[in-house]
């Protein structure tokens, strides 16, 4: 499989959500169609919340930091600086396995941060990848991986 990296946007230039939203539709209609590779987008969000399927309104935020509604399962997740997204745009031999796929790309991204001094890890009950509670402050997201089947 031919897979291509394309970085949308890092800090200071974050990626509104909407516009990488319609990218990956774009992308992805043309993935399936045979026109482009399979890509992984890599990018930082400006401050956002998805809202999953799963989410309940009571979850929701209410600090005016805006709310997308996506097709996605799960609940709420928050994207935003200083947190490294990827977002694999690619056909899945087995759609089955799609749970070990992205914990493959987890362990990927915790292994590539160790080599740079970040002690990322899985944090149980939590998606993405998390440096833990420190001095700078509470755990916290480094890196999440968006997955869409």
């Amino acid at each position: 499989m031919t897979l291509e990296f394309s970085q949308l946007g890092l800090a200071p230039e974050l990626v509104d959500y909407q516009q990488a939203w319609d990218i990956q539709r774009e992308l992805h209609d043309k993935v399936v169609a045979g026109q482009a590779p399979s890509t992984v987008l890599l990018l930082e969000h400006a401050a956002v919340y998805t809202a999953g399927k799963l989410t309940e309104d009571h979850e929701r935020p209410f600090d005016g930091t805006p709310v997308v509604a996506v097709d996605r399962g799960g609940k709420l997740t928050w994207h935003g600086p200083g947190q490294l997204i990827a977002y694999p745009i690619l056909k899945l031999k087995n759609r089955a396995g799609i749970r070990d796929y992205v914990e493959r790309l987890e362990a990927i991204m915790i292994a590539v941060m160790a080599d740079y001094g970040i002690p990322a890890e899985r944090i149980k009950g939590r998606a993405g990848v998390w440096i833990r509670a420190d001095e700078k402050g509470p755990d916290r997201k480094i890196a999440a991986i968006g997955i869409r089947s």
